[in-house]
C-alpha cells in the first residue's frame, strides 16, 4: 500500500501536467513521478492509456525512464 505522502507526491504532480501539455514539460522529480506511475498504469491496463491519450506520453516516458535508470545496459 502507498503511504500518504507518496499519493500526494503522485496526485500534485498530476493537477500540474493537468496545465501542461506533456509529461516532458514537468520538472525532473515530477516528470520522474508521472512517468512511473503512466508505465504502471500500461503495464496493468495498455487500453487505459489509449483511451486516456497518453500514448505520446508514455512513449516519452519508456525513453526516459530507460535512459535514467543508472546500471541498465541500453
Amino acid at each position: 500500500m502507498m503511504s500518504e505522502n507518496t499519493l500526494n507526491l503522485i496526485s500534485d504532480c498530476w493537477v500540474v501536467l493537468g496545465h501542461l501539455m506533456h509529461v516532458n514539460e514537468l520538472d525532473s522529480n515530477c516528470r520522474h513521478v508521472i512517468c512511473i506511475f503512466l508505465l504502471k498504469i500500461k503495464e496493468d491496463d495498455r487500453d487505459l492509456i489509449d483511451h486516456l491519450d497518453l500514448r505520446e506520453d508514455v512513449e516519452f516516458c519508456e525513453k526516459f525512464e530507460r535512459k535514467t535508470v543508472p546500471g541498465v545496459i541500453q
